[in-house]
């Protein structure tokens, strides 16, 4: 019997435990978006990657400049009003370290955003392992939703069995001790599509902090 299995890669820094750093859990190909702390109103703004310029703008200027991370094509929005950055096309494995310097102060917001990657499964025809699998288990836990509803916990596996109706949906759950992100559903129906069948699946996280 084949099995089936989930791989989730999945990237977790020990900055998730420093204070003052959020972590920020973006889906590969997608965006995410940052929001500095904004204690006045805004005359300049340097956002940075590590400690080079990734975004900048101040007054006077009709349109932020971008460098570094943001400059190619157009992966990047800075919010001059808010401070907010948008990073577009997140790449597979990608963790990006980034702080906002607001009006020429020290900066005070610092991110860490880490891109999940793809999730592929294949299938036999009655029954499947489903596995959800990180890089770092000392501070992450696992568990399993069926139909929205938790059935595991502690565990990064689970059987499952072909049913009658073929209704069931499996999501796994992801968390540390800064966010939680699921898988998105893997539904029952196309898990067992029918004899002989092997597929090949791309499920997205989303993660907002």
């Amino acid at each position: 019997m084949k099995t089936c299995f989930i791989c989730v890669n999945i990237l977790y820094d020990m900055f998730a435990t420093h204070a003052g750093r959020e972590v920020v859990f973006g889906i590969v190909r997608q965006e995410v978006k940052l929001k500095p702390t904004v204690n006045q109103p805004i005359s300049s703004i340097t956002w940075k990657s590590d400690l080079n310029k990734a975004a900048e703008w101040e007054t006077g200027q009709s349109t932020p400049d971008y460098y570094t991370i943001c400059n190619s094509g157009s992966r990047c929005q800075l919010d001059h009003t808010t401070g907010e950055l948008k990073i577009m096309h997140l790449k597979p494995n990608e963790k990006l370290d980034l702080s906002a310097e607001i009006n020429g102060m020290t900066a005070q917001s610092f991110f860490t955003v880490i891109a999940l990657g793809n999730v592929g499964t294949n299938c036999s025809k009655t029954q499947c392992t489903l596995v959800c699998e990180g890089k770092n288990t000392t501070y992450t836990k696992y568990s399993w939703k069926e139909n929205n509803k938790t059935i595991a916990e502690n565990t990064t596996t689970l059987q499952v069995q072909k049913s009658d109706k073929l209704d069931k949906s499996y999501t796994c759950v992801f968390s540390n001790p800064v966010s939680t992100e699921e898988s998105e559903p893997v539904k029952e129906s196309v898990l067992f599509p029918g004899e002989s069948f092997r597929n090949t699946l791309i499920f997205l996280f989303h993660c907002t902090i």
